[in-house]
């Protein structure tokens, strides 16, 4: 049977690197029907912290990367560690020294790695030397707990990054030395930021977590994330069942990737569009008090306007407080470019001719028609006064899908307050 580990350390927060190792370890386990263990790495006890544990953990939840068997914890399995160290030991394949233990390497012969994306990697005995395996305060190195945990888990598949790759050769001489099965290696290459720099946060290495209070979707990230280094066509948005049957350990590529914040939300957009309206309902009513006080039709009628402007569910929950929020409040510079005095008299027409119309889009497009032809003017020169008169700002679907969505009265008293509020602002101009 597969078993494939992600083994995180609790000395920081999930992040997009961590997520794509997880992610591809879980791909890959699910494909093949195996198993997918959690371990935390906590051998570090002055770095690690519970806080950080939880954060992952919380991150991993709501990924969705769901894990079997139960979470391992280095740092409850001390004792283990020192028995196999001994074990070295009188086997003369270690050594005490200072304290500490160092395993004796090999360096009659390279270390040849066997690895599905780099292929086959030599590492040679010049570049190998005695390792600390345990530390003088009774701690397991990394080299050593992982090597021991992997073994006693029957970890098959091991994932990570590729700065681990020459530490491998390590690995490889203690599992042998240990007469332990050499496990199938997938190293993946690191991923990069736009100018081509390691992956940091300002690029957007953040914690994961960030991204969902960011209003992206998990299913999304993990679209994103699973192309971020893996081919399969050119099929780019996939569904989490697509992912898992498509996965195959060929199609990650050797190169780095590059993250694109700008990708990631095109593919949330295109993910946000395929959510049918009942669940984006759902969402955007968690997150706004305006929403809750809406029947599902108005809502519907909403989504359907403001859906494919979005790139994520915050901003269909801004777009949504902003429309029907009891009180519009105007983007500074956006007033200040188009609520104009010389708008007034046209826009007092507008007032007019809505209040007359018969309040359905085709009614209300005419009504603002007529003004324009009225006033000798462009409809762009009443069009952008009208979005901010109603909405506080310059983006928002057509006019009249937009003003349908509000009652008749809602929208004429919003645009006579924008017109009150052109006439302080030229009063003070003058003053």
């Amino acid at each position: 049977m597969v078993k494939t580990r992600f083994a995180p350390s609790p000395s920081g927060y999930l992040h997009i690197g961590g997520v794509r190792t997880a992610l591809y370890a879980w791909l890959f386990a699910r494909n093949q029907d195996g198993k997918f263990l959690l371990r935390i790495e906590d051998t570090d006890t002055e770095r690690s912290s519970e806080e950080s544990k939880l954060s992952i953990l919380e991150g991993m939840k709501w990924l969705g990367l769901d894990h079997d068997e139960e979470i391992i914890h280095q740092s409850e399995r001390f004792e283990i560690y020192k028995e196999r160290a001994n074990e070295l030991i009188e086997a003369g394949k270690a050594y005490e020294s200072e304290g500490a233990v160092r395993f004796k390497s090999d360096r009659t012969s390279s270390v040849i790695i066997s690895d599905h994306v780099f292929g086959e990697v030599e590492v040679k005995s010049d570049e190998l030397d005695d390792f600390i395996i345990m530390r003088s305060n009774g701690a397991p190195t990394y080299h050593f707990a992982v090597v021991i945990d992997d073994f006693e888990s029957g970890i098959t598949h091991v994932m990570r990054g590729d700065d681990h790759l020459k530490n491998t050769a390590r690995h490889i001489q203690l599992m042998e030395a240990f007469n332990y099965p050499i496990p199938d290696f997938v190293h993946l290459p690191m991923i990069l930021g736009p100018d081509g720099a390691r992956l940091s946060k300002r690029h957007g290495a953040m914690n994961v977590l960030h991204y969902r209070d960011e209003g992206f979707s998990s299913e999304a990230l993990l679209n994103y994330l699973v192309r971020l280094g893996w081919s399969k066509g050119d099929q780019e948005i996939f569904s989490l069942e697509e992912m898992i049957d498509g996965f195959d350990l060929s199609g990650i590529n050797k190169a780095s990737a590059k993250f694109d914040i700008e990708k990631l939300r095109w593919v949330n957009q295109q993910h946000l569009f395929n959510t049918n309206d009942d669940e984006l309902i759902l969402m955007i009513k968690a997150q706004s008090e305006t929403a809750i006080g809406l029947n599902d039709e108005t809502m519907k009628k909403f989504i359907n306007a403001y859906k494919n402007r979005a790139h994520t569910i915050n901003d269909l929950v801004f777009s949504c407080d902003s429309l029907f929020s009891d009180k519009i409040n105007y983007d500074e510079a956006s007033a200040e470019k188009f609520l104009k005095k010389e708008i007034i008299s046209p826009l007092e027409d507008v007032v007019d001719s809505l209040r007359e119309s018969d309040w359905n889009q085709e009614s209300i497009s005419e009504a603002l028609k007529s003004v324009c032809e009225k006033h000798e003017i462009g409809f762009g020169k009443i069009g952008q006064p009208i979005r901010i008169a109603v909405t506080g700002g310059s983006q928002s679907p057509s006019i009249d899908q937009t003003l349908i969505l509000l009652d008749q009265q809602t929208v004429v008293d919003r645009i006579d307050a924008a017109i009150e509020y052109i006439k302080e602002n030229s009063n003070e101009e003058t003053q």
